[in-house]
């Protein structure tokens, strides 16, 4: 019976076989190896791909408290993200721009900023160093 087989698996006939039987392996079992570009992918707006490193990235820029994570603040946080992510693709879409001089009306407006009714620079700076955003003061030259 061996040798029966062996003269099988080198006859034309078992090379089809073959052939017929990887054929879905290969399109269907090995799906996710094609599609590997789709795996990391957390949203799909149009034509672009928002990654889940992404998302992750939003989050710890949130501050949030590890304690207080659930489903729901993960759930409220991703259409916080999303949102972002559209009006970000609008601003892009549209080339809005927002000029220095607008930019800095807007942050010496901010009431986070303001002490006894006026714009403080301290505590504008001390806000950006809490959050690493030092960078921005220098470049906004506020």
């Amino acid at each position: 019976m061996l040798g029966t087989v062996r003269k099988f698996s080198s006859s034309i006939f078992a090379k089809i076989f073959l052939f017929v039987v990887a054929i879905p392996f290969v399109f269907w079992g090995m799906g996710p190896v094609f599609q590997s570009g789709k795996l990391n992918t957390i949203v799909e707006i149009g034509n672009d791909k928002i990654s889940t490193q992404e998302f992750v990235n939003f989050l710890a820029y949130q501050n949030i408290d590890k304690n207080l994570v659930n489903e729901n603040l993960i759930r409220k946080e991703l259409y916080n993200f999303i949102g972002q992510k559209l009006i970000d693709l609008e601003i892009e879409k549209n080339n809005i721009r927002l000029s220095d001089k607008s930019l800095s009306k807007i942050i010496k407006n901010e009431k986070i900023f303001k002490k006894e009714n006026k714009f403080s620079r301290t505590k504008y700076e001390k806000y950006l160093v809490e959050n690493s955003l030092v960078a921005v003061a220098f470049e906004a030259n506020i």
